[in-house]
């Protein structure tokens, strides 16, 4: 037996390495034991096709015992294997770790010398590590430290990882990675967090997170798992489950969104599916829900974003009336996309209420169409309609308000002395709306006002204009929304110079 201190390593590492490759050491009748030996080493840098290891160096603190059936290795605390950078050369996807620590203490090395594997069969790691990275860069994420906590067990030739992994922006998640070297490399990650401490600690850490979405009520769970194989495409599934998620993105707000979204990746094809997708709310001015969706889109996964969105189910209740789109498919590659919006017994009574001007009253359910037409950022509509349901009804607006909206000359008057008591039986509207937000009606209105013309059948064709950006804006401003709104839109009139008037 080695007593106590420092061990001559050089003569310890050729004794072992003996024992290895002899055929004849299991045979033989033997023991040996190390109670404690420390050792200090700088190893050369590691360069292979991809990677590119420099700067290592083992501290270790161990205790050796070995016979002619094993060789145990028992690392203690103080023993760590340390490298200043690991880099990956991928292209597009190039990894870069700096400064990484791996702790092996309370970690088992055990060898069997009776067999007849290779060594790395023959080789078993068992124990808690702790692996730090100081600084961790990669294209998709945004650097900063990560810290993995777990168990490793296993051959070295079939080694498994299990534990905790958790980012210095406080992303946190369980890990369990298996890897049989030559065959593949297969893992799964899963967390579970708060949506307000998920959305912050996700948008620190992945570098294309929007910047102008922010989460602040409700619970997210996520798991992927993934499985890598020599000479083929990765493959991977994923799941995000939504539970009473609130938030806001831009100057959009939304309430009470669940659901489950699933994604997949294989042989190179990307597929992703809506699942009993809900949204009590979505609010950017006028609001609109419960909105509901079923959905599965596929992309190849070089290009994803232009694949085949296959729509099941798209629904949604907007004033007091409901919003369809029928199901179809509809191809991304091909600009525009021509989405067509099929309107339900909207409230023409709802509508008028929350239009930003008082005074304007009215009755009567409308049905219509309204062909979308998406392209890149932009909306735009050509030749939408709406018309009202049988037996039509009452319109009640203001004589002064029309006059500025419409201008002045005979049928000017006519009309405005009209729409302040209008009965109508037919009221038909051409929609069109361009890309830099002009929203156009054409307004045809058959009926009968008591104090125009005796009560004589009157027809009205009517052209009105609106700026619906500016229309948002003051409904924002007005706080309809949520202060979170409320407060970037008076940001970014105060950036441009404007006014923030409700």
């Amino acid at each position: 037996m080695i007593p106590r201190g420092r061990f001559p390593w050089r003569s310890l590492i050729i004794l072992l390495a003996c024992l290895l490759w002899l055929p004849s050491a299991s045979a033989l009748d033997w023991s040996f034991l190390l109670q404690q030996g420390r050792m200090g080493i700088a190893l050369p840098d590691i360069e292979t096709t991809d990677w590119r290891v420099t700067g290592i160096r083992a501290e270790v603190v161990n205790s050796v015992e070995a016979d002619n059936q094993a060789v145990i290795v028992r690392f203690k605390p103080g023993s760590r294997l340390t490298a200043a950078t690991l880099a990956q050369n991928a292209g597009d996807s190039s990894v870069f770790l700096n400064n990484v620590q791996l702790d092996l203490t309370d970690v088992t090395v055990t060898i069997n010398l009776g067999g007849v594997e290779a060594l790395v069969d023959r080789t078993a790691v068992a124990g808690q590590v702790t692996i730090e990275i100081e600084n961790l860069q990669h294209p998709s994420l945004k650097p900063q430290g990560w810290r993995f906590d777990g168990r490793v067990s296993g051959a070295v030739s079939d080694l498994s990882l299990e534990g905790q992994l958790r980012s210095d922006s406080g992303l946190l998640a369980e890990v369990v990675l298996r890897n049989r070297t030559g065959e593949f490399m297969a893992g799964r990650v899963a967390m579970a967090m708060a949506a307000e401490q998920a959305g912050t600690a996700i948008a620190d850490t992945l570098a294309q997170w929007p910047p102008l979405l922010t989460l602040n009520h409700g619970q997210l769970e996520a798991a992927a798992s993934f499985r890598q194989e020599p000479d083929a495409p990765l493959a991977l599934d994923a799941r995000l489950n939504l539970a009473g998620v609130n938030g806001v993105f831009d100057r959009t707000a939304f309430s009470d969104m669940s659901g489950r979204l699933l994604f997949s990746l294989e042989d190179e094809t990307l597929a992703a599916r809506l699942r009993d997708i809900t949204i009590a709310q979505i609010n950017s001015g006028i609001g609109i829900g419960p909105v509901r969706l079923l959905a599965d889109y596929r992309a190849p996964a070089a290009e994803p974003l232009t694949g085949q969105l296959e729509i099941q189910q798209a629904t949604a209740e907007f004033l007091n009336g409901r919003l369809r789109v029928a199901p179809q498919s509809f191809d991304l590659a091909n600009h525009p996309v021509n989405v067509p919006l099929d309107v339900y017994e909207l409230s023409l009574e709802r509508l008028l209420e929350v239009y930003p001007a008082e005074g304007f009253e009215g009755t009567g359910r409308l049905n219509g169409r309204i062909p979308l037409i998406i392209s890149g950022t932009s909306v735009e509509v050509e030749q939408g309609t709406m018309a009202a349901i049988v037996p039509g009804g009452r319109l009640r607006l203001p004589g002064e308000r029309l006059q500025a909206m419409l201008g002045g000359s005979q049928a000017v008057d006519l009309v405005v002395q009209a729409l302040q008591n209008f009965h109508y039986s037919v009221l038909d509207s051409t929609i069109d709306y361009d890309k830099n937000g002009k929203l156009m009606l054409g307004l045809r209105l058959e009926g009968q006002s008591p104090g125009v013309r005796g009560g004589q059948p009157v027809v009205l064709n009517i052209n009105l204009e609106e700026d619906i950006p500016a229309l948002l804006t003051s409904l924002q401003l007005s706080g309809r929304v949520n202060e979170a709104v409320t407060e970037r839109v008076r940001e970014r009139l105060q950036q441009s110079g404007q006014e923030a008037k409700p």
